[in-house]
């Protein structure tokens, strides 16, 4: 049997020593493995160049071939190749284990990040791009109800007839994703009647947005400072502005002293101020707004070197250390105060040099009032001494919460509960020397306040 060069491969059957009509076996020359067969033909040393050629084979000295491996070696390698096997299966159980926490931890770490908080809340309606194209008349500016730094705000109804407001963010903007961010973690756990109110957030392939409560009688800045078209806004009397002006304290009370996180809302503004059907206050755009945690000291976040907020109702002591905090808030409401009263910008073009909207109105404080009161609200007022007085308790809080010291200003809570009782007196509920109390304590609650803050040391400013 001549099997030689024919590319075999294997071992030699231990059968064949058994063949005793087997006289002559060539299998050179092949891949053959194995030990040779010790019996039947085998023994016979004349065919050892019979099997030559096949470096796998084994077998006695005398063959010139090497030796075969003992049993104990090939139970040795066996359990070496089982041990390496096992070991491997493990490693690779041990890194996919890795790679799967790794993966659920991204995801998760995806789940909690500021933009999908939202999403994570109960009962939010959701809304397709097609939804949000149909509410709007797909974008169209007669829907446009205004224009931010971040995005446009569009009016929309719904399929089912509620109206809505729809802010859709300018995405070539990069601080944009910081604000859609910050928007959706604050407004997805703030819960205040005078604070705007989240119906849901939609997040598209390049298209993200809010869809919040519809304020139908538009902002105050509308009110305070009406286009030509828009004159039938400009009808605010004192207890309009005492009302909104308390609604705005509330609301921004909740913020300061009532939220799990502190929120300081940076950017206090009438334009931020909106007024539903029944013209109650509602604070808005939480774009910029900070969470203090509970180890700021003095209610002071950490550094920041880009100022927030806008220009004439951004606090003074921001330019100089570079921060946030609740009485930069404070201060914001008492320039909207003077506003109210004045019907003026604090960017007004008579403002310059060192002159601002506080010290003019303190220059005017008590005596000169007319010069300083819009005529249009002084028309509304009776000329009795309780509209009299409130229109001063009213300006004088202004005046007190925009003070340049922020040791100076009242907290939040200290305002909404003075504009609580100088409205109820406006409305004849409290008489003059009450009024005239209530405005000493707001005093002197700041300066113990503030002694106290100094005594500690842990006011910042």
């Amino acid at each position: 049997m001549d099997l030689s060069t024919n590319s075999l491969s294997g071992s030699i059957p231990m059968s064949l020593e058994r063949l005793k009509v087997l006289q002559y076996m060539n299998v050179s020359v092949n891949n053959l493995s194995g030990q040779i067969p010790k019996g039947g033909l085998f023994p016979n040393r004349t065919v050892i160049e019979l099997f030559m050629g096949n470096p796998g084979l084994c077998g006695p000295a005398n063959y010139s071939l090497p030796p075969c491996p003992k049993k104990s070696q090939e139970k040795h390698s066996l359990l070496k190749k089982t041990v390496l096997s096992v070991v491997g299966i493990i490693a690779f159980i041990l890194c996919s284990f890795i790679l799967l926490i790794l993966w659920r931890y991204k995801l998760s770490s995806q789940l909690f990040h500021p933009s999908n908080f939202i999403f994570r809340r109960l009962s939010y309606p959701k809304f397709s791009y097609q939804d949000l194209l149909t509410a709007t008349a797909e974008f169209d500016e007669s829907n446009l109800l205004g224009v931010g730094n971040f995005g446009s705000v569009y009016k929309g109804i719904l399929r089912d007839g509620k109206i809505v407001a729809i802010k859709a963010l300018n995405l070539q903007n990069e601080e944009a994703h910081k604000s859609f961010d910050t928007e959706c973690k604050v407004l997805g756990r703030i819960r205040h009647r005078n604070l705007i109110k989240i119906i849901s957030a939609f997040s598209y392939s390049g298209f993200n947005g809010l869809v919040l409560q519809f304020a139908s009688n538009g902002s105050l800045e509308k009110h305070l400072h009406p286009d030509r078209d828009d004159q039938e806004f400009c009808k605010l009397g004192l207890e309009d502005c005492l009302s909104i002006a308390v609604d705005v304290a509330h609301g921004m009370e909740y913020l300061h002293h009532d939220c799990p996180l502190q929120i300081v809302h940076c950017d206090l503004k009438p334009s931020n101020v909106l007024l539903d059907a029944n013209m109650t206050a509602l604070v808005t755009d939480f774009g910029i707004c900070r969470l203090i945690t509970p180890n700021s000291i003095d209610s002071f976040s950490a550094a920041t070197f880009a100022l927030k907020g806008s220009i004439g109702y951004i606090a003074p002591e921001y330019g100089l250390w570079g921060g946030v905090s609740t009485k930069g808030d404070v201060y914001s409401y008492g320039i909207l105060i003077l506003e109210m009263v004045t019907r003026k910008r604090p960017s007004d073009d008579m403002f310059v040099g060192d002159m601002n909207l506080q010290k003019w109105v303190r220059s005017a404080f008590p005596d000169r009032l007319a010069d300083i009161v819009h005529s249009g609200l002084l028309r509304d007022m009776n000329e009795s001494m309780e509209d009299n007085r409130c229109l001063l308790s009213f300006i004088h809080v202004g005046l007190l919460c925009s003070s340049e010291s922020p040791r100076e200003r009242p907290s939040m809570r200290d305002v909404a509960r003075f504009m609580e009782s100088l409205k109820t007196s406006s409305m004849g509920g409290v008489v003059a020397s009450n009024l005239t109390a209530t405005i000493s304590d707001l005093l002197r609650n700041t300066n113990r306040v503030e002694t106290l803050a100094s005594d500690s040391q842990s006011s910042t400013f």
